[in-house]
């Protein structure tokens, strides 16, 4: 049973005919008959006589008529509540983030944001690592996904571990330097076996930077690199174009690999991860902060059961199929 048929059921009983109510409804007869029918299915229950003048409700129809406005009633009320608390929340956010968490985030946040609260502004801040922890410290960002939480984290913070991301390698689909061929076949790679392949590498203060150089001084090797460009974007298209490697999370990369523009390859011994996670004031009194938190809580729980960002889901709350609707939690 659905709010269609429950529509259909009492245009149909109002105007005694169902060409008359597909007439009010503006759709075809033929859609109503299969909706009434599948709705007296259901029920088990024959809700209208036919005759020459048209349809009458039988007792059993004249008894669902009131639930079925009842039903509808109840809908209505549910959804002016909801939209009114929707309306509760508003403000200007602004989330501080790396290139590779706006890539997998942005367009899923901006789009919840749209419908279910349009009258919060949000704002993106991007930049490394390094620099969204100083604009969280300044006060710059209402919210930070930072990789160094231990250097911002105090008493006024709110934490939440949200990922430990998988770092990957990643190659072009269809590589032109002769030297990566022989990655086309693997499937996973030995972190040391890295040395032997030139990779991009960010800048030094980096959070991936840094995870890479300790992993290799810890296995007493050293990594061969090349700058990296100022832009995440544009050092991935230099590997798409199978001009080079580099090592990422999936965030960076999942719309690519979607269209098999670029192939992540697994590292181990050890894997390669970095925690990620989602910071902000406590003692923040601007509602819409705290409704954009759990919104960036909820969607990366999606986007991890999605494969879109790979790794150790940290942050279980919207990792439960039931916790489906935000705004209760955000009471909590």
């Amino acid at each position: 049973m659905n709010t269609k048929q429950l529509h259909y059921f009492l245009a149909t009983a109002e105007k005694k005919s169902i060409t008359a109510a597909a007439k009010k409804l503006d759709i075809a007869q033929p859609a109503v008959s299969l909706q009434l029918a599948n709705l007296e299915h259901e029920l088990k229950v024959k809700l209208f006589d036919r005759n020459f003048r048209g349809v009458v409700l039988t007792d059993a129809g004249q008894k669902f008529q009131k639930h079925a406005r009842i039903i509808l009633a109840q809908i209505e009320e549910a959804k002016t509540e909801i939209a009114y608390k929707q309306s509760q929340f508003s403000g200007k956010v602004v989330v501080g983030l790396s290139q590779s968490a706006c890539n997998v985030l942005s367009v899923e946040l901006l789009n919840q944001l749209e419908h279910r609260y349009p009258n919060i502004e949000l704002t993106f801040r991007v930049g490394p690592s390094y620099i969204v922890d100083t604009w969280l410290q300044e006060n710059k960002v209402d919210i930070a996904l930072c990789y160094e939480a231990k250097k911002v984290t105090t008493s006024s913070l709110k934490v939440v571990d949200l990922i430990n991301e998988d770092l990957l390698l990643y190659i072009s689909t269809h590589p032109q330097n002769p030297a990566y061929s022989e990655l086309a076949f693997y499937s996973y790679i030995a972190f040391e076996e890295l040395q032997n392949y030139k990779i991009f590498m960010p800048d030094q203060k980096d959070a991936l930077s840094q995870t890479l150089t300790k992993t290799a001084e810890s296995l007493g090797i050293k990594l061969k690199t090349k700058d990296a460009f100022g832009q995440m974007m544009t050092t991935l298209h230099f590997v798409t174009q199978g001009l080079g490697l580099v090592v990422c999370p999936s965030s960076s990369t999942y719309h690519l690999e979607q269209n098999k523009q670029i192939r992540g390859i697994q590292i181990i011994q050890p894997n390669l991860q970095q925690k990620l996670s989602l910071i902000k004031a406590i003692n923040s009194d601007n509602n819409a902060v705290e409704a954009v938190f759990e919104l960036v809580r909820e969607i990366s729980a999606c986007l991890h059961a999605k494969q879109h960002w790979r790794g150790n889901l940290l942050d279980k709350k919207y990792h439960i199929p039931e916790n489906t609707g935000i705004e209760t939690l955000i009471e909590d």
